[in-house]
């Protein structure tokens, strides 16, 4: 059974409060001593939120205004802060811009000029490589989801290529990934139902992946992560397919004596990400706004 007491006093303790101008800040970092990051500040709030504790939302505004720019991947995560903090944040002319407490915020963002569809070439990860977020993929979705398009993007390629990898992989954080790209471009172009076909191509991937607690990475896989686990579920709850009757069990072994998730069953250091992804493949927080899902 899932301690947590224990994991909202790990989470409490990775926040950083600073005097920041006329207001305290607050971020968070997995890492004790460490500067905050946006990211892990995202999964900290997003996993209170799911709790239904307490969060310093003002206190991570004014984290978020006490940066002078924002690379994409900062830009995606501080947008999903602004939205549990209860704002509407919008990507306008290379700025990312809010309404808080009555107040117009608006902060430069780098956004990468990379031809969407260039990023189904690529399975590079990034900085974080045991973040399923942090691929080419992710970025793509990164992307589609703050709006970062431009007008002549052919999206339609771009579903082609999403669904021929849905058809074709046969590993499950792949899938995951060009199912969310299809609900991006949907949400853009409106609403598009997966045909039969793929349905029945996600569902044996998925029993092929199943172990009765978890997913594993791939067919040929006998181990499960966290990550293969969590797309698992997403894909399963995304078509109505059952989930492993073991899942609770499985997160329960990724729990460390801190309070916090570690990625694999067999070992490993607490992350907040980590402690996000748990709780999603655990039931909570079902309609929580989630931009990283």
């Amino acid at each position: 059974m899932l301690n947590l007491e224990a994991l909202l006093r790990y989470i409490n303790e990775r926040r950083v409060r600073i005097h920041w101008k006329d207001c305290f800040t607050s971020g968070y970092s997995s890492v004790r001593g460490t500067e905050p990051s946006v990211q892990d500040t995202f999964f900290a709030i997003a996993s209170l939120k799911m709790l239904n504790a307490e969060s310093p939302d003002d206190e991570v505004v004014c984290f978020i205004l006490n940066h002078d720019y924002f690379d994409l991947s900062r830009a995606y995560y501080a947008a999903g802060c602004l939205k549990l903090a209860g704002c509407m944040p919008e990507l306008n002319d290379g700025k990312l811009e809010w309404l808080y407490r009555g107040e117009h915020h608006a902060i430069e963002c780098f956004i990468p000029r990379t031809p969407l569809i260039k990023y189904f070439e690529y399975d590079l990860y990034g900085m974080h490589a045991s973040s399923i977020f942090s691929s080419s993929l992710g970025t793509l979705l990164r992307r589609l989801e703050l709006g970062a398009v431009s007008p002549d993007e052919d999206v339609e390629s771009i579903r082609r290529s999403a669904l021929l990898l849905l058809e074709k992989s046969r590993e499950l954080v792949r899938a995951y990934m060009a199912l969310e790209i299809l609900e991006g471009i949907a949400k853009r172009a409106g609403q598009a139902k997966l045909s039969e076909f793929h349905i029945t191509q996600l569902m044996r991937l998925l029993e092929s992946c199943e172990t009765g607690r978890g997913y594993t990475p791939n067919p040929e896989s006998t181990t499960e992560t966290l990550e293969s686990t969590y797309a698992g579920c997403m894909i399963a709850r995304r078509i109505k397919h059952r989930e492993p009757p073991g899942i609770r069990s499985f997160v329960d072994l990724l729990q460390n004596d801190n309070g916090g998730f570690r990625r694999s069953p067999f070992g490993g250091i607490s992350a907040l990400e980590h402690c996000y992804l748990a709780l999603r493949v655990a039931g909570y927080g079902r309609d929580i706004m989630n931009p990283a899902q």
